[in-house]
């Protein structure tokens, strides 16, 4: 099945509202299935600029069943889950100090979550979109807007590897020791 180019524009349209402060967009959020775009100031990233707000830049479009449970149970909250936050954990080695460390999979300590969502809070907007064909419309989404966090693309491909890499080889684990989630 193909796109409407006309649906295509009408949801970047949407995506690309004058941002509001990240709480307001989040309080906003419902339980539909839709679209949201990331969009940053003063971040490590080289994006789309805004069309309204010349400082920030698009960092990513993603999809999701429920919108408010997208954003604050996966990009808002932990990193395991979220590859917007694994691609910032990435670049932000660094400059936050932060430290992954293997789970189940490269995970941040609490402390290291809390400091990268302080950060995300600070720099990030969001805008969404209600569409109940949001899989359909994801890639040609992308394609039109190009994030410079793209899922799928190099950018983000290289500050996941980096984030992963920065917790060294994957232990062994002794399966008489209970897991625990560091």
């Amino acid at each position: 099945m193909t796109v409407d180019e006309e649906v295509v524009l009408g949801v970047v349209a949407a995506l690309s509202v004058p941002l509001a402060p990240l709480d307001d967009a989040v309080a906003g959020l419902g339980r539909d299935a839709g679209l949201v775009a990331w969009w940053g100031s003063d971040v490590p990233v080289d994006g789309p600029v805004h069309p309204t707000d010349a400082g920030a830049v698009l960092l990513d479009v993603g999809d999701a069943t429920m919108l408010r449970n997208r954003v604050t149970r996966q990009d808002l909250y932990r990193t395991g889950v979220s590859p917007l936050r694994r691609a910032l954990a990435g670049l932000l080695l660094d400059e936050l100090a932060l430290a992954p460390t293997w789970a189940a999979e490269v995970v941040l300590t609490k402390a290291d979550e809390a400091r990268l969502t302080e950060w995300m809070r600070t720099r990030l907007r969001l805008t969404s979109v209600v569409h109940p064909d949001r899989k359909l419309l994801l890639t040609p989404v992308r394609d039109a807007m190009a994030p410079g966090l793209r899922e799928d693309g190099e950018t983000a491909r290289a500050a996941r590897d980096r984030f992963t890499a920065a917790a060294g080889p994957r232990p062994v684990r002794d399966p008489s020791v209970p897991f625990r989630r560091p």
